[in-house]
C-alpha cells in the first residue's frame, strides 16, 4: 500500500509542478512557439480546468461502467459499506447538530455546513485512491452511491425550505431550484456511468446474461485514463495558493440575514469556527470513526483499508456548487473544500503506514 501511495505521489508532484511551471499555459515554450489563446493568462487554470473535465466527464464514468458492468453486486453490498454508510450517517447527524445548536446556525449554513463535513470527492479523488491502491474502482461505489441517495436530497430539502423561509424566494421558485439542482445531481456523469453500471449488473443478475468483454473493451481502455489525469489535476490544485484567511466573500449571511446585529469580528470568527469544525470532521474524525466501527464488525487488512481510505477523502467540490445555488455559504463551502484537500495528504499517508 505504501507504494502505491509513493506512486500516486510521484504523479500529484508532477501535476504540481505542472502547475508551477506553467507547462501546460504556454509559459514555458521557447520563444517563437505558438501559445495557447488564454492559458498564459489565467495562470494554468484553463489547462486544470480541461484536464479535471476530460478526467470527471468521460474517463471516470466509462472506469466506473465497465467495473459495475460486469461485477458481482454482492461486493457492494458488503460490511465494508455499511460501515461507510453508518460512520458518514452518524457523523453527518453529530454535525448538524453542532452547527444548529452550538454555533447557532440557521439551517441552510447548518446544512452546508454538515456536506462540507461529510460530502467527499469520491469521483476525481476517490476514484484514483480506489484504482491504485486497491485494484477496484468498486471501492468508492458506497460512498458515492450514500451521497446520491441520502446526503444530497436531504441537504437539498433543507436549503429549499431555508430559502424559502428567508424570503429570498417563493416556495415554487425555491422548489424549481431545488430541482434544477438535484436534477443536476443526477446528471452528474460519474453518477450517470455508476448508476447505468449498476442497471447492467441487475439486469445480468437477473437474467443470467452479462455484456460480452468486446464491448466493454472500450470503456475500459477510456476509463483507464481516469486515475492519472485525477491524479495530475489534484497535484495541480494543490499548487494553487491558498485563499487569505480573513474575510469570506459571499458569506456575509453568516448569521441568517441578521448582519445588522452581528459584527464583522463575530462573523469571521464563526466562519472560522465553521471551517475547523469541516476540516476536523472530515480529515481526523471521519477515518477515526471508519477505522473503529470497521474494527467492531471484523473487518481487517485491504476491506479495513479501504473503508477508512474514503473516509479520509476531502470534500467534494459538489458542495460548493449546491452552496453557490442557493447562494448560501458559499464562500465557507469552498474554503473547506480547499483546506480539506491540502490535508487530506498526509492523512492518507498515515492511513497508508498503519494499515499496510
Amino acid at each position: 500500500m505504501l507504494t502505491a501511495i509513493g506512486s500516486m505521489a510521484c504523479v500529484v508532484a508532477l501535476g504540481w509542478v505542472i502547475q508551477r511551471t506553467g507547462l501546460l499555459s504556454g509559459r514555458s515554450l521557447p520563444r517563437g512557439v505558438a501559445r495557447g489563446g488564454s492559458g498564459d493568462a489565467d495562470g494554468g487554470a484553463g489547462a486544470r480546468r480541461t484536464l479535471a473535465t476530460l478526467s470527471f466527464t468521460i474517463c471516470a464514468p466509462a472506469l466506473m461502467f465497465s467495473t459495475l458492468a460486469s461485477t458481482d453486486l454482492a461486493h457492494v453490498l458488503s460490511r465494508g459499506a455499511a460501515v461507510t454508510w453508518a460512520t458518514t450517517a452518524g457523523l453527518g447527524l453529530v454535525t448538524a447538530a453542532v452547527a444548529r445548536w452550538l454555533l447557532r446556525l440557521p439551517s441552510g449554513p447548518a446544512a452546508v455546513t454538515t456536506l462540507a463535513a461529510v460530502y467527499v470527492n469520491g469521483g476525481n479523488i476517490g476514484i484514483p485512491l480506489a484504482v491504485y491502491l486497491f485494484d477496484d474502482a468498486l471501492a468508492v461505489v458506497p460512498t458515492l452511491l450514500f451521497q446520491l441517495l441520502v446526503l444530497a436530497p436531504l441537504a437539498l430539502s433543507v436549503l429549499d425550505r431555508s430559502v424559502a423561509a428567508d424570503g429570498r424566494a417563493t416556495t415554487t421558485s425555491a422548489w424549481r431550484s431545488m430541482g434544477h439542482v438535484f436534477l443536476a445531481a443526477f446528471r452528474n456523469p460519474i453518477t450517470l456511468g455508476t448508476v447505468a453500471g449498476l442497471l447492467v449488473a441487475v439486469l445480468g443478475e437477473l437474467t443470467g446474461v452479462r455484456l460480452p468483454d468486446v464491448v466493454l473493451m472500450p470503456f475500459d481502455l477510456i476509463g483507464a485514463a481516469a486515475p492519472p489525469l485525477g491524479l495530475l489535476a489534484f497535484g495541480m490544485t494543490l499548487a494553487v495558493p491558498l485563499p487569505p484567511a480573513g474575510g469570506v466573500d459571499g458569506d456575509e449571511g453568516v448569521d441568517g440575514g441578521q448582519g445588522a446585529r452581528t459584527g464583522k469580528g463575530k462573523g469571521r470568527t464563526l466562519v472560522r469556527s465553521v471551517i475547523a469544525v469541516s476540516v476536523l470532521v472530515r480529515n481526523v474524525l471521519h477515518p477515526l470513526a471508519a477505522w473503529g466501527l470497521g474494527l467492531a464488525l471484523g473487518l481487517d487488512g485491504p476491506a479495513l483499508a479501504i473503508v477508512v481510505t474514503m473516509a479520509a477523502l476531502p470534500t467534494a467540490v459538489n458542495v460548493t456548487t449546491y452552496a453557490t445555488r442557493y447562494g448560501v455559504f458559499d464562500g465557507v463551502a469552498a474554503r473547506a473544500t480547499v483546506w480539506t484537500t491540502a490535508l487530506c495528504v498526509p492523512v492518507l499517508v498515515a492511513v497508508g503506514a498503519l494499515l499496510a
